[in-house]
């Protein structure tokens, strides 16, 4: 049987893609191995409000969304129940958010991507892309995707505030 060491979970803030979570604090569990929670934010191509005379510039919404990020990143074993003996590394990073994932995996000698597809399929699918579905035909490594619910899973603990939304 393959031990993975490291163990890359992406997520986007979403409950939906938190569905990955049991399976990767498990499979971290089982191996011994450590888990990076990763964070992609989609680039910043624009200064904010540049007609009002105070403009918030791409540096500024860089810092500002990935202390968001961070924030949510860390409140993540509050939510859920997340192993003790599991080494959890939190990440934030810019960039297209497969390509980045990709990038980040392969760079930082992640074994095994565990993330969940949100199920889309047809013109769903056609319209918004999926990135599960980049990452998995991209990936030079094991990807493990989990089937999102939009109910419950057994390891969450309580339901907070979100702390992050997406733009």
């Amino acid at each position: 049987m393959k031990t993975y060491k490291h163990i890359l979970v992406p997520l986007d803030s979403s409950e939906l893609a938190e569905a990955a979570l049991d399976d990767a604090f498990s499979l971290a569990a089982l191996n011994n191995a450590q888990l990076t929670l990763l964070h992609v934010i989609p680039p910043i191509q624009s200064v904010l409000a540049a007609e009002t005379g105070h403009p918030i510039f791409i540096d500024q919404q860089w810092d500002s969304h990935k202390s968001l990020a961070m924030r949510y990143l860390g409140k993540i074993c509050a939510r859920w129940e997340c192993p003790p003996d599991v080494t959890i590394n939190r990440v934030v990073e810019m960039g297209q958010p497969a390509d980045t994932i990709i990038e980040y995996a392969q760079e930082h000698g992640a074994d095994i991507i565990v993330m969940a597809t949100h199920g889309r399929s047809g013109v769903q699918r056609w319209v918004y892309g999926s990135v599960a579905d980049k990452v998995l035909r991209a990936a030079n490594m094991p990807v493990l995707l989990v089937r999102s619910q939009a109910q419950d899973t057994p390891r969450l603990k309580k339901q907070e505030e979100k702390i992050f939304e997406p733009a």
